[in-house]
């Protein structure tokens, strides 16, 4: 295993603007306190039980790194019972898997008659190669609780499943009910380049896109000035690498607060360099997720190549660390040698670093 590592470009993981809705301003989020009960541990120190305790150490990296915890049995029977201070009806649990991802299998909370209640599971683990912020879409309950059980199930993996911290998020007693805004968000995505209703068509390349002048300008500086004192009604886009489906994507994000689902890498690194031009810092932000939440041994390569040679570039600096952090899986996929040498050299100087700095120890 490797030894303690910080958390790199943490900055640059925000919550899944995809996942859940906005959480209730009532709604109480908390680190696990105590470890109750645990199933194994690899050591009773940088892979223990009590790792898991307050907040993650080791995301958003992935790997076999100090300061998660490491199961002690590698079968289908882990488990941990976390404690958490304050009572709460859960509306949402974020598991931080840091090595070998997708081997939760069960997450259960005790109710008020000392009985575990069955919230999520499915029947199957699934190993993934990159670490993440695990929510499942719990069943609704109305069980009050402080304690959680999160069941793992190795087989799939092979070898240790790392778990780094959870998050426990709920309403206490008294709070008010959360307002479902599915049905909003619905209704704005409705509006985007929806011809009805439109007060402002643009052009770009050759292509014709609507829109509404008072949505963009609440959301973006580039267009209020735009629009200010203007009463034009067609308008000619010239955008530095944008095309007009990268304009579709960055008029969803001001409807909805969402990049769509179908979004290419390209379009995404667009869109975090278009994002400063717009004035709309959250849109790169967003942009940075899905390009981080998508990132893989088999596609940073493909990844670094569509950036732009700058040695600024948020993008590739974080493509570089995680080419480093797994150089020798990346090594192997195909287009690892047309890779500029002065990538390969960073490559290795930063890989080279990281083992000067976290020397590997023998399990």
């Amino acid at each position: 295993m490797a030894a303690l590592a910080q958390p790199m470009y943490s900055n640059l993981y925000q919550r899944d603007p995809e996942g859940p809705p906005p959480y209730h301003p009532s709604a109480v989020k908390q680190w696990a306190s105590r470890v109750a009960r645990y199933s194994s541990q690899y050591n009773n120190t940088t892979w223990s039980a009590d790792q898991v305790l307050g907040e993650p150490k080791v995301y958003p990296q992935h790997g076999d790194i100090h300061g998660s915890w490491a199961m002690g049995t590698i079968d289908d029977k882990q488990y941990l019972e976390l404690e958490y201070d304050i009572p709460v009806c859960p509306t949402a649990i974020n598991i931080y898997e840091t090595f070998n991802p997708g081997a939760v299998v069960a997450v259960k909370i005790l109710d008020t008659n000392g009985r575990w209640e069955m919230l999520w599971s499915v029947k199957k683990p699934v190993h993934l190669t990159q670490s993440r912020i695990f929510s499942p879409a719990l069943k609704e309950t109305n069980s009050k609780t402080t304690q959680i059980r999160i069941e793992v199930n190795c087989k799939a993996a092979g070898t240790w499943c790392e778990i780094d911290a959870v998050e426990l998020v709920g309403i206490r007693e008294g709070a008010v009910a959360p307002v479902d805004d599915t049905e909003f968000f619905d209704s704005l995505e409705s509006l985007v380049n929806n011809k009805e209703y439109s007060d402002v068509k643009f052009e770009i390349d050759g292509k014709k896109l609507y829109a509404h002048k008072a949505i963009l300008a609440a959301r973006s500086k580039y267009f209020a000035d735009m629009f200010h004192g203007k009463t034009q009604d067609v308008v000619v886009l010239k955008l530095p690498s944008t095309s007009s489906k990268d304009m579709l994507a960055i008029f969803h994000f001001i409807y909805t607060n969402k990049i769509p689902r179908d979004c290419q890498i390209k379009s995404l690194i667009n869109l975090t360099e278009v994002s400063t031009v717009l004035g709309i810092p959250q849109l790169k932000t967003a942009a940075m997720y899905k390009i981080l939440e998508s990132m893989t041994c088999s596609n940073v390569i493909d990844t670094i190549l569509l950036l732009k040679d700058t040695d600024k570039n948020d993008i590739k600096d974080v493509c570089l660390r995680f080419m480093a952090a797994n150089l020798a899986e990346v090594s192997k996929t195909p287009g690892f040698e047309r890779l500029p040498q002065s990538i390969l050299v960073r490559v290795v100087q930063e890989a080279t670093a990281n083992m000067c700095l976290n020397p590997t120890s023998a399990r």
